[in-house]
């Protein structure tokens, strides 16, 4: 592994989660991340790079993703991630006018016993996961969540996620974890370990539920009852996303950022 992914928590803990559902390697220029099981899973099929892509490298990177990775009809999209140090969306302009999506997220740090206690809302109840009605609400709510939530790719980008989620909790690398009110599911997130850092996933509230302290309400208790021993916790959000306040609220600093493209050439 290259020395800056090494040193950024984020994307380093992402490559440890994801061998653990798919495949990792590396070449003299990337690390290869691929789920051939699951074309349709854009951050599983990725390339991550050493620094921030260059105007002029959009060709070569579009014919190494279709060599290293894949092209339609297999692959719809093309994928890229690198740690990210002082870059801003603007940078990214040239590759956006070739459709591609430019994201930069912030990797946020708490240190052990560094999280602290916020308001919460006393009507959520906080479980583990125990039902398949529980992965069944978690498919719906996750579904809702993403981009085109009707879409084919959509349906089976996220039920393949559920299915590599389960795997993982099977193999005890963690567990995942519901808001619910009144019987009702509306937040939840997956909680990983990887010796002493603990990694946040999928963090979601219900859109009708949204500014109602769930989801700190969910990241308090699960902190409390789950993650208080270990060193570091780790969570990644887009750096345009308001849930930022709300770990920094919470005691988590930010530590580094990822940056990425995403092209989807069509909708199957």
């Amino acid at each position: 592994m290259h020395r800056q992914l090494q040193e950024n928590l984020g994307l380093a803990t992402d490559l440890l989660l994801h061998a653990q559902i798919g495949s990792v390697s590396q070449d003299d220029r990337y690390t290869i991340l691929r789920t051939a099981q699951a074309p349709e899973y854009f951050s599983g099929n990725m390339l991550v790079l050493a620094g921030p892509p260059a105007e002029d490298d959009r060709q070569r990177l579009e014919d190494d993703f279709a060599r290293l990775i894949g092209g339609p009809p297999a692959m719809v999209h093309r994928s890229f991630a690198w740690p990210e140090t002082g870059g801003t969306l603007g940078d990214f302009d040239s590759y956006v006018r070739h459709g591609y999506e430019a994201m930069i997220c912030s990797v946020l740090v708490a240190e052990r016993n560094a999280v602290r206690s916020v308001e919460i809302n006393d009507a959520v109840e906080v479980r583990l996961f125990e039902s398949e009605r529980d992965w069944d609400d978690w498919l719906r709510m996750s579904l809702a969540d993403m981009p085109d939530p009707d879409s084919e790719t959509s349906r089976r980008c996220v039920a393949f996620q559920r299915s590599a989620y389960r795997g993982l909790i099977e193999r005890h690398w963690g567990n995942w974890w519901g808001a619910f009110i009144d019987g009702e599911m509306v937040g939840s997130l997956g909680l990983f370990f990887f010796g002493r850092i603990g990694v946040f996933q999928s963090i979601v509230t219900r859109e009708d539920q949204r500014n109602k302290r769930v989801c700190r309400t969910l990241l308090t208790e699960v902190v409390k009852r789950a993650a208080g021993a270990r060193d570091r916790l780790v969570v990644v959000a887009d750096e345009t996303y308001h849930a930022i306040r709300l770990y920094e609220a919470l005691g988590f600093e930010r530590q580094a950022r990822i940056g990425s493209l995403c092209q989807v050439a069509a909708q199957r």
